[in-house]
């Protein structure tokens, strides 16, 4: 074999650690690990960080003979954040992925983003992809938004992640060392903590942006995605508070309000959601 065909070979065996969560979801499980068993990208381990289910999860695991498939279960529920934080302690390799338990990874998706990650400049910490979210009765939108600029979504993406948020956590790749950088998730927000560690991410290092859709993701809120509109303003207050001086330079600040008060007028909350942001912001 000759070498450039070994260095290839070599390179494809590189290990990826991929982080499952999920909750009370046995009956979507079995067809978000057969996405990811299926991937022709086959050198992984597969963590399902079980947050305290009570239905048939165990079950269904310990059914599968794939010896990629690794099992932990937190006896007490305690939110997506934890789990994904102790999925990322418990991985073995220097790649991480996600996939949420009501996820389906389309063909491809594991190889592509490998093929960029290690083709990429050593300041390159992550790939992500666009994917499609089924709002359900037959609604869906495919993220990030074909409206952004191409070069605006890899590269230096924080300013236009502080615009909008552009990647979502199962389309994530990352190097562990990311995460050894900046931290894992903040298990004291209720919504948004993906979006905090994408920033922190962003922030550090550049991103590669992969135009094609490798993942159909369903909005649900009890198998760990999705959540309470309210929660969500809250986080959104006190995100804009913790990267206050990062919106200002980079001149989102003033959307980012807008869109906190025009979401807290649709709930009837506006009073509530000012007082809120007058705190946390101190003025």
């Amino acid at each position: 074999m000759k070498r450039s065909k070994i260095m290839t070979y070599m390179k494809h065996a590189e290990p990826v650690s991929i982080i499952l969560p999920t909750y009370n979801r046995a009956d979507k499980l079995g067809d978000a690990i057969g996405s990811v068993l299926a991937q022709n990208y086959e050198t992984f381990e597969l963590l399902v960080i079980d947050d305290g289910s009570t239905d048939q999860t165990e079950t269904l695991i310990n059914s599968y003979e794939d010896k990629r498939v690794r099992y932990y279960r937190i006896e007490k529920n305690s939110g997506q954040s934890k789990a994904r934080n102790v999925g990322m302690q418990m991985a073995k390799y220097d790649y991480l992925a996600f996939e949420d338990s009501d996820d389906l990874w389309r063909q491809g998706k594991l190889r592509a983003q490998m093929d960029a990650m290690l083709h990429s400049e050593p300041d390159v910490g992550m790939v992500y992809h666009k994917f499609r979210y089924d709002l359900g009765d037959g609604r869906g939108m495919t993220l990030p938004d074909e409206k952004i600029p191409a070069d605006r979504k890899s590269g230096d993406i924080y300013a236009q992640l502080l615009w909008d948020n552009l990647v979502g956590m199962p389309t994530m790749l990352l190097k562990r060392e990311c995460v050894d950088e900046v931290g894992g998730l903040d298990e004291s927000l209720k919504c948004l903590e993906d979006y905090d560690f994408a920033l922190r991410i962003a922030k550090k290092y550049k991103a590669i942006f992969l135009d094609e859709t490798y993942l159909d993701a369903r909005y649900s809120i009890s198998g760990v995605s999705g959540g309470d509109t309210g929660q969500y303003l809250i986080a959104s207050c006190m995100l804009l508070a913790k990267y206050k001086e990062d919106y200002l330079a980079t001149d989102t600040f003033n959307h980012r309000v807008e869109i906190i008060l025009r979401d807290a007028e649709k709930l009837g909350i506006t009073e509530v959601i000012v007082k809120l942001l007058e705190k946390v912001l101190q003025l």
